[in-house]
């Protein structure tokens, strides 16, 4: 027959159970918000790097284009010799920074993405573990509540039943 005491100890371990399901689910939820905010940052480090680099386009343009009318101005033909690679290197020096932009937002991207599945497996093993805990309180409680039954105990004359 159970005790009021071991009652108690068997509600208090499977509460304990139930306190760790709850706590790993709530991790895993909060891993999975900081995942979804994770390739939130990543989708708008990419859009940036994509707005950044039609910036730097637009400024090499603008800027060959006033090379070009100042190298006019002077006199000098624009379409060949010096005055068309001046032209020439203002637009590829700026094209080489818009691509480079680019690929530094698409890096941070991919790192922000790694994160977010990083977060994700580390919610999946939080609620794993509180699983884990559960079932590890709940026999430990079936252990502690068989320790209540009569056990064999070893006598001068062998073993008896406490």
């Amino acid at each position: 027959m159970c005790t009021g005491v071991e009652i108690a100890a068997i509600g208090a371990s499977v509460l304990a159970a139930g306190g760790a399901v709850y706590s790993g689910q709530q991790q895993k939820k909060m891993s999975n918000y900081q995942a979804a905010q994770a390739e939130a940052d990543a989708e708008a480090a990419q859009a940036a790097a994509r707005v950044e680099a039609d910036r730097i386009r637009k400024a090499g343009r603008a800027q060959a284009a006033a090379a070009r009318a100042s190298l006019a101005g002077s006199g000098v033909d624009t379409g060949e010799g010096t005055a068309l690679r001046i032209q020439s290197d203002i637009v590829g020096d700026a094209e080489q920074d818009a691509y480079q932009t680019i690929l530094n937002g698409t890096n941070q991207g991919a790192r922000l993405n790694a994160q977010a599945s990083a977060d994700r497996i580390s919610g999946r093993n939080a609620s794993t573990s509180g699983y884990i805990n559960a079932g590890s309180s709940l026999l430990s409680a079936g252990g502690k509540s068989y320790t209540g039954w009569k056990t064999a105990k070893e006598g001068k004359y062998g073993l008896y039943a406490e």
